[in-house]
């Protein structure tokens, strides 16, 4: 099996890119989005991507890691993250989204997929 990750910036992936996405994912390639999605986005993309599910295609595994640390768990910590978000348009973190079967047996041997960054 070949396989394949794919680094897009969260304003590419904004602007509705999602039949892209999901014709790379179906290609066997993992998604690695520079933003945390927010819970719209995330139930839009799992909307579209039902349309697609077949016998071939059995979906996406879709997972948003939170970048905060805990110093951004004080007051002043927590301010400066909404005004960053507001300032650029994203909320810090990446989201990775992958063919489900793929990423299904990632999750059980964490090992086969390592990635430094």
């Amino acid at each position: 099996m070949n396989l394949k990750i794919k680094f897009i910036p969260y304003e590419k992936m904004k602007h509705g890119n999602i039949s892209d996405m999901l014709r790379d994912v179906k290609e066997n390639t993992i998604i690695l989005i520079d933003a945390k999605l927010r819970p719209e986005e995330e139930a839009n993309l799992i909307e579209k991507t039902m349309e697609h599910v077949s016998e071939k295609f059995s979906g996406i595994e879709l997972s948003s890691i939170d970048l905060s640390s805990e110093e951004d768990l004080n007051r002043f910590g927590k301010f400066r993250n909404i005004l960053i978000e507001k300032i650029i348009g994203k909320k810090r973190g990446m989201t990775v989204v992958g063919p489900g079967n793929i990423i299904r047996k990632i999750k059980k041997n964490p090992e086969d997929l390592m990635l430094y960054m």
